[in-house]
């Protein structure tokens, strides 16, 4: 018996005639073995079948490989025969094999006077739900991402003015020793190791001021396209001859206020990590362009910026650590070959300027570290 054929009390036909008309969800009955016997006109829109296309079918068909393989149409049928079957986010196939998720309710019926039960399934495309959850969890992860570095940022400006005044005592005592000195030749070299040693650790908790946004930045206002130009023989020198570099900058760019010199500064650091994750050969870009976003941690609203991008055609970051790359002493070079600075540098430079640091997958397939500083208009 099809849907077209139950017997309705007085005042329902009309109801079952909106339902077969009904284009938003499709409403699907079948026999007890899961063959179609009726659907409405909702199976064109959500599957890309006539309902002709259907009728005398299983309704497996409009299940994905995967969730055959798992069995998923067998049971919701079995759960809907004994009482109801309910599920969100199945993955089903349409006429031209795509799949989506679906919202699936399937229920047993049983008409008056036929003792065999008959089954209704309704399905909901949930593809933009789906997708719109996922923007929001991408949103959650970025803004807590931030809030974690920003706090980890003044944990370390905290730390880094403490190491300095530790640094600027030392210094002072050896000084002091320095100038006392006799003409042991031995107690000069050993001078000399420690002033190094106090140098070294000078510019570490420079490095950290950087990333906890306590280094005292005068920006100017700049024409993005002509820094890179003026600064294009510096950088082919920092990559190598092995390395083809080229630059991208669109037209019309608007100006941005920066502190020129960090900002050359941080495009080394990444022009430099280029080099070294492709062992000096390969092809790097260096892009600029106007985009909007909504800054993590800001008002919530879209802003413009003017987005600085070194992409490279190296191995780039795996995805489960994209996540840690920009906090301190995190690196992925061998011990000895980087403090986990550099990046924590870069994104501290950023934020300070009132932009951000993101990272990704450059279009030459490797890293691509972008850099993003509001417009002056």
């Amino acid at each position: 018996m099809a849907m077209n054929d139950v017997q309705l009390p007085d005042g329902a036909t009309q109801l079952a005639e909106d339902v077969m008309r009904l284009r938003s969800c499709a409403v699907l009955q079948m026999d007890h073995h899961g063959r179609i016997l009726d659907c409405n006109a909702g199976v064109l829109g959500v599957f890309g079948y006539r309902s002709d296309e259907l009728v005398g079918r299983n309704f497996a068909c409009l299940f994905s490989s995967a969730e055959l393989d798992r069995g998923s149409d067998r049971a919701a049928l079995t759960k809907a025969l004994l009482h109801s079957f309910e599920n969100q986010g199945l993955a089903m196939m349409r006429k031209d094999a795509t799949r989506f998720r679906a919202g699936l309710l399937l229920e047993r019926v049983e008409g008056s006077g036929d003792a065999t039960p008959r089954v209704l399934m309704v399905v909901r495309d949930l593809s933009d739900f789906f997708q719109t959850q996922k923007r929001v969890n991408e949103a959650q992860e970025i803004a807590l991402r931030a809030q974690r570095l920003d706090a980890v940022g003044k944990l370390t400006l905290g730390l880094s003015h403490d190491f300095n005044n530790l640094l600027s005592v030392i210094a002072n005592s050896l000084d002091m020793l320095a100038a006392r000195r006799t003409g042991d030749e031995s107690a000069r070299r050993i001078l000399d190791i420690a002033h190094r040693a106090v140098e070294r650790g000078t510019q570490l908790t420079r490095q950290m001021l950087a990333f906890g946004r306590g280094q005292t930045l005068v920006p100017e206002v700049s024409d993005v396209g002509h820094l890179l130009q003026s600064s294009l023989e510096l950088y082919r020198r920092v990559c190598g001859e092995t390395i083809q570099l080229n630059i991208q900058v669109a037209q019309g760019l608007p100006p941005i206020a920066v502190d020129t010199g960090q900002l050359e500064a941080a495009l080394l650091n990444l022009l430099s990590n280029s080099r070294d994750a492709m062992h000096g050969v390969g092809r790097v870009v260096l892009e600029a362009r106007l985009e909007t976003a909504v800054l993590p941690g800001g008002k919530g609203e879209e802003e413009d910026f003017v987005c600085i991008t070194v992409g490279d055609s190296g191995p780039g970051i795996q995805a489960e650590i994209q996540g840690s790359v920009f906090e301190p002493f995190f690196t992925t070079k061998s011990v000895g070959d980087g403090s986990g600075l550099g990046l924590s540098q870069v994104y501290g430079f950023a934020s300070q300027s009132g932009g951000t640091a993101t990272i990704g997958r450059s279009a030459l397939g490797g890293a691509a570290v972008s850099l993003y500083f509001p417009v002056v208009r």
